[in-house]
C-alpha cells in the first residue's frame, strides 16, 4: 500500500466538475454459440459528477448490427452533458457508429480503450467472419482519428475516439472522471453492472 494519499486525493476531487453529467456506456457478459442467436446487456449509467444518477438497460443483439438504435433508445429518456463509450464493439462486433450517435443524441460522444486498438486486427476478423464487413469496417473508420494521453500521471495511456466535440474538451471530460484509476468512473461502474446483472440473469435462466 503506498504512503499517504490524501493529498492526491484532494487534487483529483478538486478537478471534478460536479454538474457535469455524463453517460458511461459498456456490455455485459455472453457465451459464444454461433448456432443460436444471443443477446446481451448494455448497461447505460448517468454520473452527475462522480455521483450515479440513473441507469438504463437494455439488449443488444451479439455480433449484430443494433447498438446504435439501442443506445439511442437508452440515452432518450436521460440529460446528460456527453457519452462514454467503453470502445466502440459491443457484444462482440455489434459496432457503434459514434459519429451517427453524437448527431442522434446532439452530444459529444468519446470512446475510450485501455489499450491501443488493434485496427488492422479488427479489420480481418470482419472480412474472415462477416459477410458484411465493408459496412461494418466502415463504422470502424468513421470513429476517425484516435488520441491518447495519461488522465492519472503515474498510470499508462488511454487511447479514445470523439465525435461532437474538440479533444481537449474531451480529455478534460476525461480527467474529471478519473478518479480511482485511468478507467473514468462512467464506464467502469458500466461495465461492472453490466457483467454483474448478466451473471445473475444467466442463474435465472436455469
Amino acid at each position: 500500500m503506498r504512503g499517504d494519499s490524501s493529498g492526491t486525493s484532494r487534487t483529483r476531487c478538486k478537478n471534478t466538475t460536479p454538474s457535469v453529467r455524463v453517460v458511461g456506456v459498456d456490455d455485459g457478459a455472453f457465451r459464444a454459440n454461433k448456432r443460436v442467436q444471443q443477446r446481451t446487456l448494455l448497461a447505460a449509467v448517468l454520473f452527475r459528477g462522480l455521483h450515479v444518477d440513473a441507469l438504463r438497460l437494455g439488449r443488444i443483439e451479439v455480433d449484430g448490427r443494433d447498438a446504435n438504435e439501442v443506445l439511442v433508445s437508452l440515452l432518450r429518456s436521460l440529460r446528460f452533458d456527453a457519452v462514454m463509450l467503453s470502445g466502440i464493439s459491443f457484444g462482440g462486433f455489434n459496432l457503434v457508429n459514434i459519429a451517427q450517435l453524437a448527431k442522434a443524441a446532439r452530444r459529444p460522444v468519446i470512446a475510450v480503450a485501455g489499450e491501443r486498438p488493434d485496427n488492422s486486427a479488427v479489420r480481418k476478423a470482419l472480412r474472415m467472419h462477416f459477410s458484411d464487413w465493408p459496412d461494418r469496417w466502415e463504422m470502424v473508420r468513421a470513429a476517425g482519428r484516435l488520441y491518447s494521453f495519461r488522465p492519472l500521471p503515474e498510470e499508462p495511456r488511454l487511447y479514445f475516439e470523439v465525435k461532437g466535440t474538440s479533444p481537449a474538451v474531451a480529455k478534460k471530460i476525461i480527467g474529471s472522471m478519473s478518479m480511482i484509476s485511468r478507467l473514468p468512473e462512467p464506464i467502469r461502474v458500466a461495465g461492472i453492472l453490466a457483467r454483474g446483472l448478466s451473471a445473475i440473469l444467466s442463474l435465472g435462466a436455469h
